[in-house]
């Protein structure tokens, strides 16, 4: 006679709870494995959540910082008429709590040194509707130069002319459209400066800041030919003035003074030196300014980098968007 005992200990009833238990426990390991999974998603949402405010905040606080330094800027226009830059100026010695906002890269500190400002003026080296300027300060002897730049701004007119002759080293829209780019060339004036990084060789042929193209309705104001000595870059300051490392540092010492204290410009330099750079460079301040703000979180984690240009004269009409003038204009605004 078998007994309850003998039966509960049979072999076939140990499988059972042997595969009872292995079942539990795969899904125990089920049930685990999706909670460690949606811990995870939860974890990268609330990541993904926090950079996102943070990159908002952020940008919200350079655009605010720039339109600051727009405001200060149109400040300093109108309490110093002398728009003359690294140089004295006697009517700011009696105005000394008032921080110049002048279109020198001078570094401006807001919202608890979280922001820096800085103004400076859009008249670069290189404009695209004048292609002399491309080759302005290349030796006649250096023939290799002259030929990319050369080969480039044939690139250059077919993309631009109206035209469907093709320059000797330029391209047109069959050279395009073998590349996939069927849109391509603009067969008109370019609308944007970035356009010009869409040509081939134009690293080679650009050595040089490109100035900004106007906006419909608005025109670059008429200025010398002669580059922003400080918009101006090393190298562009070394090939211009054909000097030497040691007297580029120098005068790269020079212009830091001048952003940091206010030292004039001449008196940090050699007469000789100050002069050549007075003669080849332009020391006036432009009627259109670039409004650049960094702005950083406090672990410098990252940053937002807000540009906007401007024009900043307020005693012309086209400073305005609308004919009611209740607008100013904006030239161009990126952000990255």
């Amino acid at each position: 006679m078998t007994t309850h005992s003998d039966t509960a200990n049979t072999p076939g009833r140990r499988r059972q709870k042997g595969m009872a238990i292995v079942m539990v426990l795969g899904v125990l390991a089920v049930a685990l494995l999706m909670v460690v999974h949606i811990m995870t998603v939860c974890e990268v949402v609330s990541k993904d959540a926090l950079v996102s405010s943070t990159r908002s905040e952020l940008r919200y606080q350079a655009e605010s910082g720039a339109d600051h330094a727009f405001w200060m800027h149109l400040t300093d226009r109108r309490l110093f008429p002398s728009r003359k830059l690294g140089v004295d100026d006697e009517s700011r010695i009696s105005n000394t709590d008032f921080e110049p906002w002048m279109a020198d890269r001078r570094a401006h500190s807001l919202f608890d040194a979280n922001c820096q400002a800085y103004i400076n003026t859009i008249e670069k080296t290189v404009r695209i509707d004048k292609p002399d300027t491309f080759k302005q300060y290349i030796s006649p002897e250096d023939t290799d130069a002259l030929e990319t730049v050369n080969d480039f701004l044939d690139v250059l007119t077919d993309y631009t002319d109206t035209n469907s002759l093709t320059m000797l080293n330029g391209k047109e829209s069959d050279d395009y459209a073998q590349e996939g780019l069927a849109s391509m060339p603009r067969d008109d004036a370019m609308q944007f400066m970035q356009e010009i990084y869409w040509l081939d060789g134009w690293m080679q042929a650009v050595n040089a800041e490109v100035t900004i193209i106007p906006p419909a309705g608005k025109s670059l104001s008429a200025t010398t030919s002669k580059p922003s000595f400080f918009s101006a870059s090393a190298s562009e300051i070394q090939t211009i003035l054909d000097i030497t490392d040691g007297e580029l540092e120098t005068i790269m010492d020079a212009r830091d003074k001048w952003m940091a204290d206010s030292i004039p410009i001449a008196d940090s330099l050699p007469a000789d030196l100050a002069a050549n750079i007075m003669s080849n460079f332009n020391f006036s301040e432009s009627n259109i300014a670039e409004f650049v703000v960094s702005s950083a979180s406090k672990d410098g984690s990252m940053r937002i980098l807000f540009n906007v240009v401007r024009e900043v004269n307020l005693s012309k009409n086209t400073i305005f968007a609308d004919t009611s003038s209740n607008a100013f204009s904006i030239w161009s605004r990126t952000v990255y």
